[in-house]
């Protein structure tokens, strides 16, 4: 009878210290700086996660290397659930081709804990820029190559994506530039600084209404309620175009499956409250709320679909 009891209270004992850590207040580090699309769906989950798992969640930014830096810091962080990543795709599907030695192998370190969202790209110029439409801006980019630049949220970044996809598929070539977020590199083609880019609906959304950014494409299958005027890439001539940003939320590797389940629980929950979804939708974007596996299915479903695109890519 001992021995059936002991049996029983070992699980229990070994879970303890996870779930006494999860009373603990948690950081969420995102990778990208302030006013992106990652930084701004973060924080609406955190908000409603921050209810459903009743304990504070403090959004933190830690942008760089297209987020190689908040990804290493999150890798080496104690795995007892106070410390997650608001991962985006692109840093488990892109950055091991790009960055040849990196400190930390996001495939490897991480446990997933939720998909969290999906935002649109909307594919965007200076009103000043050359081409009144995406066609014109193709044929100025095939007859000067590099002439128009495009701005991105760093090398490998979703905005660099959509560039390097849509340059596969049109035959021209953007000069990239690269910014530490998606909000810099908007507000530089805004300026003028900077030909066009492509990012995440709610970043350029004001911005088209207001006449200083000109919508040529939305890089997605079919129209945004948020901007129903602006035509798909197919419309505006150039079918394939489709991308944009899509987060996750990850734990460091050796999390307790109990707190990560928790924690599934939690953030999944906060991405069904009929409150984070409509501010979600009322930015363009997608709440998700898949699991862990999904993402892992996810990740390797875009590892073969920008692995030959990446050949010679460097960081930058």
């Amino acid at each position: 009878m001992l021995r059936r009891r002991a049996t029983l209270i070992a699980p229990l004992l070994l879970a303890a210290p996870a779930l006494r850590a999860q009373s603990r207040a948690i950081r969420l580090v995102i990778p990208f700086g302030a006013g992106g699309i990652t930084d701004l769906v973060a924080r609406i989950l955190a908000e409603r996660a921050s209810a459903e798992l009743g304990v504070p969640i403090v959004a933190e930014n830690r942008a760089g290397a297209n987020g190689n830096i908040a990804g290493e810091y999150v890798a080496r962080a104690a795995p007892d659930g106070t410390t997650l990543l608001m991962a985006s795709l692109a840093m488990f599907a892109v950055n091991p081709v790009i960055y040849p030695r990196m400190t930390y192998d996001p495939l490897v370190d991480f446990a997933p804990v939720a998909l969290a969202a999906s935002t649109p790209h909307v594919v965007v110029a200076h009103p000043g820029s050359v081409g009144a439409d995406l066609a014109a801006m193709l044929i100025a980019a095939r007859v000067r190559p590099e002439a128009l630049s495009w701005g991105t949220a760093g090398a490998g970044s979703s905005p660099h994506l959509t560039q390097i996809l849509l340059q596969s598929l049109a035959g021209a070539q953007f000069l990239a530039v690269h910014f530490r977020s998606g909000a810099a590199s908007v507000q530089s083609v805004i300026a003028g600084q900077v030909a066009l880019t492509a990012e995440a609906t709610p970043i350029v959304a004001e911005h088209i209404r207001a006449g200083t950014l000109r919508a040529l494409a939305v890089a997605a299958p079919e129209r945004l309620a948020l901007l129903p005027e602006v035509p798909t890439a197919a419309q505006a001539g150039l079918p394939g175009l489709e991308n944009g940003s899509t987060s996750a939320i990850v734990a460091p590797k050796g999390t307790p499956d109990a707190m990560l389940s928790r924690l599934a629980e939690g953030f999944r929950a906060a991405m069904a409250a009929p409150e984070t979804r409509a501010r979600l939708s009322q930015q363009g974007t997608v709440p998700l709320g898949g699991t862990g596996a999904e993402f892992t299915r996810m990740i390797n479903t875009e590892v073969a679909r920008w692995r030959p695109l990446l050949a010679g890519i460097q960081p930058g």
